[in-house]
């Protein structure tokens, strides 16, 4: 006899009617259960489930009325269930189908306890496997679930405190409580920093403010409550050791000399929040450089290995006449050996892949490929005792790494340098345009020294490439400089002091524009709505050119009229500005123009709008609404924060909307709107004044 048990529950917040039975029952009873309307399964509960409705009775047994041998038992919340056998029998009362969690098995209400820690003002709720009831304190939204200790942690609030209480007994549960403090024992752990988190130590008054900013800087980044928490509290910490310095005027070196002394104070999790508290501070509040501190020394990071598959090695290997050499790149860039051990393998060394060494991929037909370049040189070459011989003598390790190079350079093995880069670009967090263009320029570099190894080129032959370079704009310059440092410190381990490879000085020029004025002549401009909603959402959200290319239907957020930026530049995710007067013309683009993916598209759907496109449909609109000078999307979002502080906005609101990691790239804008040039005339203004005579000052304007 099959049992179904049938009683109404709760399951993440709605009225559901549950369908228990055991496993051994499911071969007759699922079939029938899957066939029920809007029936869902509980992973976490091992049931299925249905909506709750008046005639659900009705429903259940005309669907299981077919069947023999199956109980139906129905149960109500804190009632006495009844029994129905499909098999034409009458109703028994004596199996009772209780709601889980609702009764221990001697029929008394079921007990939760309540840990009262007023040491540190908090309590905990410890409900056992009540799925029930987790989803009535889950639903409070002011509780934090504790996944490894199975249980709550609430504030020490006392209106939150009855009101939990209230909830549990509403619920149908007994609550026993319990002062864990008082008993001499320590509360679960939470995973926060213990004995410091719960309010930290008293701060001088002088220091106030400088700690109001702190908290005011952690709301502006959207911290969680838990790191807020937990930085205000090292943070304090920091101020309270530092109460008779200026602590925005302290060095790096001061701040590394402090984190090194009290380190030995801490644990490792806590040292590594204390750094990251006080790196906030400098970083984000004063807008310094990023700062590291090494508290401990580790050795550097293995180099990656160059690897090249089999394939595409030997495409380039065909060109090559030389055996030896053949052989050597093979070993070096598909074998992955390193040149110590390529120095010191034997003559009749055919099958070491199968015994001394393993063969990435281990790809039969490359171990076949080496065993016919070994025998080709062994009946070609005839050595005496290693594989590669110099006159008769084995190579050195100077001297194989000088033959790598020169065959390198002999055969002119452009494809495998450009193959080599980009598994190191790869490697890196660079974005992709950072990417193509440092691949770019030491390509060409590597050209004009008919592809010389780096190892090979002087610094003072990267002095005079760098000097040929000197009439190119600043930007294309400090690339220059950025992926030599790249290339031959991070993969080939040269070191090229700064005097041979001098950045350009930068110069300072403020960021162009538009006016207010400007901006509304561009839009009247057109009718073209997605020329409209182009140029107005980069200047109402203050975007990017490829924020714009990459915004998408979906990261418009009409409710709270905000724009949701992903992945943005430097990887950073941030939320922006979507004015509301923008709503009526959204609505009427995405009615005429339908994006599937992307906000604009192009001429294919699901596509992205060239910028090429972009930059043409604001060079249009500035001329139509009479504006000479050269535009660039760029000017759209200087003026969103051009006129954001004109307006008198914060500046830590103005950066974070733009994305900026420094405050001081923010800090630029203003110098646009300084008073001083608006407040103070010209001495030539006075020098006309007092030459003008009587009847010049009696003549009108």
């Amino acid at each position: 006899m099959a049992d179904l048990k049938i009683y109404r529950t709760i399951h993440k917040g709605e009225d559901r009617i549950a369908l228990s039975y055991d496993y051994k029952d499911r071969e007759l009873l699922d079939p029938v259960v899957r066939a029920l309307p809007n029936r869902r399964y509980s992973a976490s509960r091992k049931l299925w489930h249905i909506p709750c409705q008046d005639n659900y009775k009705q429903l259940i047994e005309k669907a299981f009325g077919n069947l023999d041998n199956v109980n139906l038992l129905f149960g109500e919340r804190n009632s006495t269930s009844q029994s129905i056998t499909t098999n034409g029998n009458t109703p028994s009362n004596q199996d009772n189908a209780t709601i889980p969690g609702d009764k221990n098995d001697d029929g008394q209400k079921a007990i939760v306890t309540i840990k009262i820690d007023r040491k540190k003002g908090r309590f905990y709720l410890d409900h056992g496997y009540r799925p029930v009831l987790f989803d009535i304190v889950n639903k409070l939204g002011k509780g934090f679930w504790l996944k490894k200790q199975k249980m709550w942690i609430f504030p020490g609030n006392n209106e939150l405190y009855r009101e939990v209480i209230n909830q549990v007994e509403k619920a149908g549960f007994n609550i026993k409580k319990e002062n864990v403090n008082d008993k001499g024992e320590d509360p679960p752990k939470t995973g926060k920093t213990p004995d410091l988190v719960s309010d930290g130590p008293r701060i001088p008054t002088h220091l106030e403010p400088e700690l109001k900013v702190y908290q005011d800087m952690m709301a502006i980044r959207r911290l969680s409550p838990r790191t807020v928490s937990t930085y205000t509290v090292f943070f304090k910490k920091f101020l309270v050791d530092h109460q008779d310095k200026p602590v925005a005027d302290l060095s790096y070196q001061d701040i590394y000399a402090y984190i090194k002394e009290i380190h030995q104070e801490y644990n490792e999790t806590q040292v590594r929040q204390f750094i990251a508290a006080v790196k906030f501070y400098y970083e984000r509040v004063q807008g310094r450089d990023k700062m590291f501190f090494y508290l401990n020394a580790s050795p550097p990071p293995p180099k990656k290995i160059l690897y090249m598959p089999y394939r595409e090695l030997k495409i380039l290997l065909d060109g090559i006449g030389p055996v030896v050499d053949r052989l050597l790149l093979f070993l070096v860039y598909h074998a992955n050996l390193r040149l110590n051990q390529i120095t010191g393998l034997g003559a009749d060394c055919g099958n070491i892949f199968d015994s001394r060494y393993k063969l990435p991929g281990d790809d039969p037909e490359a171990k076949a490929y080496f065993t016919s370049l070994v025998k080709e040189a062994r009946s070609g070459n005839q050595p005496v005792k290693y594989l590669l011989e110099d006159n008769n003598k084995p190579y050195d390790l100077a001297g194989i790494k000088r033959k790598l190079y020169r065959v390198l350079q002999c055969y002119r093995l452009k494809d495998l340098y450009k193959q080599q880069y980009r598994i190191m670009l790869d490697g890196t967090d660079f974005s992709v345009k950072t990417k193509e263009m440092y691949l770019s320029v030491f390509m060409k570099f590597l050209a004009y020294f008919n592809y010389k190894h780096p190892a090979l080129i002087s610094n003072g032959e990267i002095r005079d490439y760098l000097v040929l370079h000197r009439e190119k704009s600043t930007a294309q310059q400090d690339v220059l400089v950025s992926a030599f440092k790249f290339f031959f410190g991070k993969v080939h381990d040269k070191g090229v002091k700064d005097k041979y490879m001098l950045r350009p000085k930068r110069g300072f020029h403020l960021p162009d524009y538009f006016s207010r004025g400007e901006i509304a002549a561009m839009l009247k401009a057109t009718g073209n709505k997605k020329h409209q909603l182009l140029i107005s959402l980069g200047y109402a959200g203050g975007l990017r050119r490829q924020e714009l290319q990459e915004l998408r239907v979906a990261d418009v957020d009409l409710h709270n009229n905000r724009l949701f930026i992903k992945n943005a530049k430097g990887k950073k995710d941030r939320y922006t500005l979507f004015s509301g007067h923008l709503h009526k013309l959204l609505k009427s683009y995405l009615g005429q123009y339908k994006p599937r993916v992307f906000l604009f598209e192009g001429d294919r759907p699901g596509k992205r709008y060239s910028t090429t496109s972009m930059a043409r449909v604001l060079k249009n609109l500035a001329r139509g609404a009479g504006i000479k000078r050269d535009v660039h999307l760029h000017m759209l979002r200087h003026s969103f924060a051009t006129h954001l502080l004109e307006d008198g906005r914060d500046i830590r609101y103005v950066q974070e909307l733009l994305g900026h990691r420094n405050i001081k790239t923010t800090e630029r804008y203003t110098r646009i709107i300084n008073d001083a040039l608006t407040s103070v005339s010209s001495p030539f203004d006075r020098l006309v004044k007092e030459q003008q005579t009587d009847e010049d000052k009696r003549a009108p304007p």
